[in-house]
C-alpha cells in the first residue's frame, strides 16, 4: 500500500495558487476555494487515499504541524544535508542559502531548494519543459532533467522522518526501492538519498514538510479529516494524536465510508477534469 508524495504536491501547488495570490482573494473567496482543491483532489484520488494509502504518512504529510514526531533539523542544519545529498557546487549552495538574507526575496529554505534545483537543471519553473542542456561546470556534459513527478511516496518520507525522531538507523523494508539503499544507512544519509531521488516542486514541499509549516497554505483540516473517514473528526477530538485516533478508527472496524453529503466522491473518477479555475496535475 502506497501514496506518492507528488499528489500531495499536486494539492499544495493549488492551495499555494490560492493563498499567494495577489491581489488576494478575501477571506471567504479563499475558503471556498480551497475547500473546491481539497474536494476535487479527493474525487481524483479518493479511492486510494481510502483503500491503498497508509493513514498515518497521509494525514502527517497533509499536516506536518500536528504530527507528535519530534527532530532537532532546523533550516540551516537541513541546508547541510541537502547540499551534500546533491552535492552541489559552492555557487549554487551560496544561492542554497539565500533564504537566510533579509530583503533577498526568497522567504524559505524551500524556495531556494526549488530554485537551484530548477537551475541545475535547465528548466524553466514557469513553463515547466523539459529539455536537456549543456552545463560548462562539468566539462559541457549534458546532464538529464529530473521528472516532473518522483515515485517516491509518503510511507517512504514517513519511515525516514520517524527515524530520523528516534535517531535509529533504518530497518531494511520488505520492499525497497532499487535506488535507495535501507541497509545501514544513517537516517539523515537516508534523508538525502530522498532528496536525490525528487524533483524540484517536490524537493521544496518536502522541505517544508520537515520544517513543519506550509504558510501561508492552509490545508481544510476538518474537511481532509472528514473526507477521509466521517468518523474521523470526532476521533481527533477525544485523541489528538494521528496514530491513536487511527488505531481507535481500525479498533472499531468500520469501513472507510463517504460522508452522505459527499457521496458523490465514492465514484470512482473517470475522465474527470478540474474546474476552470483549477489545474492539478
Amino acid at each position: 500500500m502506497s501514496f506518492r508524495f507528488a499528489h500531495i504536491c499536486d494539492l499544495l501547488d493549488r492551495l499555494d495558487q490560492v493563498y499567494s495570490r495577489y491581489p488576494p482573494y478575501l477571506p471567504k473567496d479563499a475558503t471556498q476555494k480551497s475547500r473546491d482543491a481539497v474536494l476535487y483532489w479527493f474525487k481524483k484520488h479518493g479511492q486510494k487515499i481510502r483503500h491503498g494509502a497508509n493513514g498515518l504518512a497521509l494525514l502527517s504529510a497533509l499536516f506536518p504541524g500536528r504530527t507528535q514526531r519530534a527532530h532537532e533539523l532546523d533550516s540551516k542544519s537541513l541546508e547541510k544535508i541537502i547540499s551534500r545529498a546533491l552535492s552541489l557546487p559552492s555557487s549554487q549552495v551560496t544561492d542554497l542559502t539565500r533564504w537566510r538574507e533579509p530583503g533577498a526575496g526568497e522567504s524559505d529554505l524551500g524556495a531556494c531548494v526549488e530554485r537551484v534545483l530548477n537551475q541545475a537543471v535547465g528548466v524553466s519553473y514557469l513553463n515547466r519543459t523539459a529539455t536537456t542542456v549543456p552545463v560548462t561546470d562539468y566539462d559541457s556534459q549534458e546532464i538529464a532533467v529530473q521528472p516532473r513527478a518522483s515515485r517516491v511516496t509518503v510511507e517512504e518520507i514517513e519511515q525516514v522522518l520517524m527515524a530520523i525522531a528516534s535517531q535509529t538507523p533504518l530497518p531494511p523494508p520488505l520492499e525497497r526501492p532499487l535506488a535507495l539503499d535501507w541497509t545501514c544507512d544513517a537516517p539523515t544519509e537516508s534523508l538525502g538519498r530522498l532528496y536525490q531521488r525528487l524533483p524540484a516542486r517536490e524537493s521544496k514541499w518536502l522541505t517544508r514538510l520537515i520544517l513543519k509549516s506550509y504558510s501561508p497554505v492552509m490545508v481544510p483540516d476538518h474537511l481532509v479529516y472528514e473526507l477521509y473517514h466521517p468518523f474521523l473528526p470526532d476521533l481527533l477530538e477525544v485523541e489528538q494524536d494521528f496514530s491513536a485516533a487511527l488505531f481507535l478508527l481500525r479498533g472499531m472496524n468500520v469501513p472507510a465510508l463517504v460522508h452522505p453529503k459527499y457521496a458523490s466522491l465514492a465514484e470512482t473518477p473517470k475522465g474527470i477534469s478540474a474546474p476552470p479555475d483549477i489545474r492539478i496535475d
